[in-house]
């Protein structure tokens, strides 16, 4: 029982927009194959290409603050969008 909820857990986790962090599983407009959610790019480029890391981080804990979410999430979701592909520095 466990291992299946491990399994489930891991399954959501890689399959997370490399942009914001959402899991894609829940976006009703996500384009299959691709690794952003529809709310960060449209098919062809991001919505918001201003965009800096800093303000994502902004949007996402604005975001979850509004769900009530707990402070250890905030974090790691913050300290989690530095290494998502849209933001990671080669």
């Amino acid at each position: 029982m466990v291992i299946k909820a491990i399994k489930r857990y891991y399954k959501k986790e890689i399959n997370r927009c490399q942009s914001c962090s959402m899991p894609l599983i829940y976006d009703k407009q996500h384009l299959g194959g691709n690794i952003y959610c529809s709310y960060c790019h449209d098919g062809e480029s991001f919505i918001n290409n201003g965009m800096t890391l800093g303000d994502m981080q902004r949007k996402v804990d604005h975001l979850l603050l509004s769900r009530h979410s707990h402070i250890m999430v905030r974090i790691y979701i913050h300290l989690r969008l530095a290494t998502l592909r849209r933001w990671r520095k080669f």
